[in-house]
């Protein structure tokens, strides 16, 4: 009895033993489950492969021969960035790039790793954009700008250069630039104190402090710099400073006054030659920087004169009119591609400008206007000016009618939103009549020449605006036969303030 009532027992606790073992294995299990669950976002935030299912990756031409700008965008709240640069032909200018870029993301991604456990509800974002520049000698200076934001908190900017001469792959730094004599860096940075001591808002205290040491002639102290057609800018870091309050530090120095610095293939011709020809560095009422806000709805009256295209006159018969209008240029060839035919056929067009393009390509901007077509604004790089802050968004439209005033001698006199997304706080501002169109031709999305007259002819009628896009090649090819039919149909083309 006595071994069968034991033995009973020693079963009992076999079973409760086995049940208490399988209890904690499921407990432990449904505990490791919950922290993956909830740690997903966490992981996420540490490691750019564990958002890579939210992190859209898009690849577009640029009009800069042989570039192609890469954007890289999250939406993960707890990793949000919006990041930009440019991909080249060359392999070893790709690494570099991807490297900052990489080392950027990384390093944004791990701190926000680390915030995860605070207070997650004030806004983080990492914004990585880029400028090109192109000099005399067709070289390109590409400015990386890193505006890092963790928990409301900005972060000074970080600024990173990058060059290559697109036709050898080669890439550029500081010293492939200037000559290497010993004297050159002195001299460098005689010029540049020079330059920052005189420049209004650097001038309070600036031989002291950081700014003497961030001067200091070595030429790692100038390796963040970029070439223009008109001048060299050499970047410092933000803050490296006294007067942190006027943004990035730079200082801008005319390439004339650095020729005799320079390695013979990156000298330019002297200012007094560039006058007399009037080409390179061609002095119009360019390069200059100012440009309206907001203004009124789409087709509002604008009080601007008429143009110089076939608008109605007093007395004449109702003829049918078609407005043609051209967005994100100018492109050197098919920009100039469009405007023989348009000359072909006697008709004015309104081109709307990317300030960025207009930078770069000032003499197609010339021509535009030299052959008597109607110049708008595009904002500057084409963001969705909707979903910007109102300055950052009069930012990109004032730029942009600084650059064509400048390169042009005249302002924009009609806006265009990229996308034609706009706020009704925008559109309240001071800038030209905001003039957008009632026919797309699709030619961003088919760059089909055939397509085109497809659907001109699917939709056009009296009084149409019709989208299409100076930078695509396809719709330069396809345009003629647009041109012939309209013409066929009886059509007058005037620009789109002579269309009311």
């Amino acid at each position: 009895m006595k071994k069968r009532v034991g033995g009973g027992r020693f079963k009992l606790i076999d079973v409760l033993l086995t049940t208490i073992i399988i209890f904690l294995a499921m407990t432990a299990l449904l505990i490791i489950f919950a922290d993956t669950k909830n740690g997903q976002n966490v992981k996420s935030a540490k490691s750019p492969g564990a958002i890579s299912d939210k992190v859209k990756v898009d690849k577009a031409d640029s009009n800069f021969e042989g570039i192609r700008i890469i954007t890289e965008t999250s939406n993960d709240p707890l990793a949000k960035f919006a990041i930009q640069y440019p991909q080249s032909d060359s392999p070893e200018f790709n690494e570099q790039v991807k490297s900052f870029i990489t080392e950027a993301k990384n390093s944004y991604l791990k701190a926000m790793g680390e915030l995860t456990k605070t207070d997650n509800k004030k806004r983080s974002e990492l914004n990585i954009s880029f400028d090109t520049h192109m000099d005399r000698k067709g070289n390109y200076s590409f400015v990386l700008k890193n505006n890092e934001t963790l928990r409301g908190t900005k972060k000074p900017a970080e600024i990173e250069t990058f060059h290559l001469n697109p036709k050898t792959g080669t890439v550029m730094e500081i010293e492939t630039v200037f000559k290497n004599e010993s004297p050159v860096v002195r001299e460098v940075t005689n010029r540049v104190r020079k330059t920052l001591s005189s420049t209004e808002k650097l001038q309070e205290g600036l031989i002291a402090d950081k700014a003497q040491i961030r001067t200091e002639p070595e030429w790692r102290n100038y390796k963040n710099f970029a070439l223009t057609d008109k001048e060299i800018i050499f970047y410092f870091e933000s803050g490296s400073l006294k007067d942190e309050s006027a943004g990035t530090q730079a200082a801008k120095i005319p390439i004339e006054d650095m020729n005799d610095l320079l390695k013979p293939e990156f000298q330019v011709a002297t200012a007094s030659a560039d006058k007399t020809d009037g080409t390179m560095g061609s002095k119009s009422p360019s390069d200059g920087k100012e440009q309206p806000e907001a203004g009124e709805t789409a087709g509002g009256e604008d009080g601007t004169e008429p143009g110089n295209g076939a608008g109605e006159q007093p007395g004449q018969p109702q003829v049918k009119r078609v407005a043609l209008t051209f967005d994100d240029g100018p492109d050197p060839k098919s920009t100039a591609q469009i405007l023989e035919i348009l000359k072909k056929y006697d008709a004015k067009a309104t081109f709307f400008m990317l300030g960025s393009r207009v930078e770069y390509y000032p003499d197609m901007a010339k021509a535009v206007k030299a052959a008597g077509h109607e110049i708008g604004n595009h904002s500057w790089n084409h963001p969705d000016l909707s979903k910007m802050p109102l300055p950052k968004a009069l930012e990109e439209i004032n730029r942009t009618r600084d650059i064509i005033l400048k390169v042009t001698g005249e302002k924009p006199t009609v806006f265009r939103p990229p996308y034609g997304a706009y706020t009704e706080q925008l559109s309240k501002q001071t800038i030209p009549p905001i003039k957008l169109w009632t026919v797309d031709t699709l030619d961003w999305k088919y760059r089909d020449a055939g397509k085109l007259l497809e659907e001109v002819k699917k939709s056009t009628h009296d009084g149409s605006t019709i989208l299409m896009h100076d930078i695509h090649q396809s719709t330069a090819d396809g345009l003629d036969s647009v041109m012939a039919y309209l013409k066929g149909e009886g059509y007058t083309f005037v620009t789109v303030s002579e269309m009311k």
